[in-house]
């Protein structure tokens, strides 16, 4: 057997155990991971933040448009009927 999957399953019985004799220890245990997914979240969406701020800062988002104006005004080349087949 897997030593990884050994080491899960008896951390799992161990969790489980615990829970089943004190409550406590499974709230604690689930505030614990509620905590570090919120940290999570909260760290996600304050980098989007910081990322869209120095976009708009530095001018980033202009140049991007502008690329896409441009290539919206660019007409594609034609294509030959046999080559679409």
């Amino acid at each position: 057997m897997n030593l990884v999957l050994l080491l899960l399953m008896i951390a799992q019985v161990c969790l489980g155990i615990c829970a089943w004799l004190s409550p406590r220890a499974l709230r604690s245990i689930a505030a614990n991971l509620l905590t570090r997914a919120d940290v999570i979240d909260a760290s996600r969406v304050e980098s989007d933040r910081r990322l869209r701020f120095w976009n708009n800062e530095l001018g980033l988002d202009r140049e991007d448009h502008q690329d896409e104006q441009d290539e919206a005004a660019t007409p594609l080349p034609r294509v030959h009927g046999f080559a679409r087949r």
